[in-house]
């Protein structure tokens, strides 16, 4: 929550260069309720107002920040709708997930951002159980934004106590297009039509989420989604160079790779030995202590920053010198690339710090580079800073699209 909140301060500082025009409003109109495919329950609403919004942040501290705000701001009014749905996890079994819905009231919606959440080492940390997140700012400038939980999260579906999938590209973009097919059922009652036309965005492991979403969206649902583009900060694009990242800068302040690990033994049923991939007391305690009911601080506190405390040494060794437990990973990280294998269609505009403690840069100068080398429009933004500093980087950039768009 203190990255949250730091954030969103930052954000809130840069805002002041922004020039736009109050978007012209008209209250959203109820609609009759369709026969839905894929949305099940809208379980909870939550009405705040803008102010209400920089409470939540601390930005009350800064009133000449969110003076400034109220007057670019398209919306003052606004809603966040938790809703279930149907969808499916990585071995093809039907469940229900979570995921948040917020929208203007006192003004015409302008479009749809499709937002991916950061990483909750807690299964109690979802999206939709901490309203509003920061994901949810462009409801302010009169924009619908969705935010799906993913599965392992959110108390209304039946995933929270499954692990979640982290960076399986496949499945984190039918997770999002099942999401996003919902919401569009439930915005129907409304009197609102989502339109084809989406932009995708998030930071930090929603970076990497949201580059997975748009590639999916472009290989598998094309002929009805058009993305715009796509936004994306701190992310993790490609498992192998992540992975590559790590092992060169392995002091990480947020530790959430033996997480990733974990949950990748468990969905391709690899049958790892733990004390061939990790050293000390987590070989012996990584299931119980990355059971999910932790945090990162609380995590950190048990093994420490340094991953040459807790990886294997052949964490850190050529691929080809890994052990044999290494080797059982490394065609799960082969195919789980949001770069790997395919083309982008529309601009990426990629944010990383060269300083980043949480997620290595190497992901995404490489998806940076094989972009470019294929004819994508991809621009990397980088430079000094802390991950967060880096995180109101990409926001700000998307606020200023959004509001001059």
């Amino acid at each position: 929550m203190f990255i949250y909140c730091t954030l969103m301060k930052k954000i809130l500082s840069l805002c002041t260069f922004l020039s736009l025009f109050v978007v012209s409003c008209n209250p959203v109109q109820d609609a009759a309720v369709l026969d839905p495919r894929y949305f099940v329950a809208e379980n909870k609403t939550v009405d705040m107002t803008m102010e209400e919004i920089f409470e939540s942040f601390g930005a009350e501290d800064y009133p000449e920040i969110t003076s400034k705000i109220e007057l670019f701001a398209a919306s003052e009014k606004f809603r966040a709708v938790v809703i279930t749905y149907k969808t499916v996890d990585p071995l093809g079994n039907s469940v229900v997930a979570d995921g948040t819905i917020y929208y203007p009231l006192d003004c015409k919606i302008k479009g749809v951002v499709e937002m991916s959440g950061i990483a909750h080492m807690n299964k109690d940390g979802g999206s939709s159980e901490e309203i509003p997140v920061m994901e949810g700012i462009p409801v302010l400038f009169g924009y619908a934004v969705f935010v799906p939980d993913m599965i392992g999260y959110g108390k209304f579906g039946n995933t929270k106590e499954m692990p979640h999938p982290f960076m399986m590209t496949e499945n984190l973009g039918r997770v999002t297009y099942d999401f996003r097919k919902a919401a569009a059922e439930y915005m129907l009652t409304l009197g609102y039509t989502v339109p084809r036309r989406t932009i995708i965005s998030g930071y930090s492991y929603g970076g990497g989420v949201a580059l997975a979403v748009a590639k999916y969206y472009q290989e598998h649902h094309s002929d009805e989604i058009k993305v715009e583009r796509v936004v994306a900060g701190g992310g993790a694009y490609d498992m192998n160079e992540t992975f590559e990242g790590f092992a060169l800068h392995p002091v990480c302040t947020y530790p959430l790779l033996p997480g990733i690990i974990l949950s990748l033994n468990h969905y391709y049923k690899l049958e790892l030995d733990y004390h061939q991939i990790f050293r000390g007391e987590l070989a012996d305690h990584c299931e119980e202590w990355y059971d999910r009911t932790r945090n990162a601080s609380g995590l950190v506190a048990l093994i420490g920053e340094d991953m040459r405390n807790y990886m294997h040494p052949d964490f850190f060794k050529p691929i080809e010198e890994r052990n044999a437990e290494f080797r059982k990973l490394q065609p799960v990280l082969d195919m789980n690339s949001a770069v790997d294998g395919w083309t982008p269609r529309m601009p990426v505009y990629l944010y990383h710090s060269t300083e980043d403690m949480y997620v290595p840069i190497e992901s995404a100068v490489y998806a940076a580079l094989e972009f470019s080398e294929r004819g994508a429009y991809v621009i990397l933004k980088c430079g000094e800073g802390t991950h967060a500093d880096w995180g109101v980087r990409t926001f700000a950039d998307l606020l200023v699209y959004l509001i001059l768009r």
